[in-house]
């Protein structure tokens, strides 16, 4: 592939699943993130791993890594193409039955793998499915809680992103004719959702099988608009309006000096 350095040393075995991972500036976690994979109780899975114009010292972490021979197809990128191309490049060279997120400054719980495939393989009727998590920063560490069924899914996902990326393990058939909307540089994940929500079928298992790093709270200005963006394409202007009117006051009750001059530019940027 132009532009991509790419060594492969995978096995010739077709695996169960195909995990992908994009890093970028993850040198601190990285290590720990893809050592995390290694540990899984469950075993035949390849990773297809992915330097987004990372900088040296972790490319070198993860070269460590690909040495190792962990069934590993390894991408490099001198430029920062953004996480939504480099899903997608993974999603092109995966071979699994099933497709796994795992973000590079998340840490998997050992037994994630097993219980996703367990539940994917006693349940056909389910296509995507997540977790709940805990979510570290330097002063907390919080517990979420997901919705369960893919009923109350679809009810909370018109407001708010209810299956966490990071966590999340589908069926690859899934993408036989679509691939991650390369406009949405953010909330691509939102925006997959929403247009999967009428065909396929969710559900988020009710354990945290995911620790995910750095996380912060806060709600930029500009995951804002590219949700709204999402809903106006999926869901019609009036429910998009509504809900975005509701997201923006909250929005500036909780950032009442951010600069109104950047907002409005931010906003033009994105929706261009």
């Amino acid at each position: 592939m132009k532009n991509f350095k790419i060594t492969d040393c995978r096995n010739k075995k077709t695996p169960k699943v195909s995990v992908i991972v994009s890093f970028y500036k993850e040198k601190k976690i990285l290590n720990k993130s893809l050592q995390s994979l290694i540990k899984q109780t469950f075993k035949d899975f390849e990773i297809i791993l992915i330097s987004d114009g990372a900088e040296e010292e972790t490319i070198k972490i993860a070269k460590k890594f690909v040495k190792k021979k962990n069934n590993v197809l390894y991408f490099e990128s001198k430029k920062n193409l953004g996480l939504t191309k480099m899903l997608n490049i993974g999603l092109k060279y995966s071979r699994g039955t099933f497709l796994a997120r795992h973000d590079s400054d998340d840490v998997s719980a050992i037994s994630r793998f097993e219980e996703q495939v367990k539940f994917l393989n006693k349940n056909n009727h389910f296509d995507i499915i997540g977790s709940n998590a805990v979510y570290l920063n330097k002063k907390n560490k919080i517990n979420i809680q997901m919705p369960e069924t893919d009923e109350q899914i679809k009810k909370k996902l018109i407001f708010k992103n209810t299956i966490i990326h990071s966590s999340v393990m589908m069926r690859k058939r899934i993408f036989k004719n679509i691939s991650y909307n390369e406009k949405f540089k953010r909330c691509q994940d939102y925006e997959l959702w929403l247009r999967l929500r009428s065909r396929f079928r969710f559900y988020n298992i009710q354990k945290n099988l995911v620790i995910r790093h750095n996380t912060s709270k806060k709600f930029l200005f500009s995951e804002l608009i590219l949700t709204s963006k999402a809903r106006f394409k999926h869901l019609g202007i009036i429910v998009s309006i509504i809900i975005f009117l509701k997201d923006l006051s909250v929005y500036f009750f909780k950032n009442s000096q951010t600069n109104l001059r950047y907002i409005s530019q931010t906003a033009l940027r994105i929706l261009r």
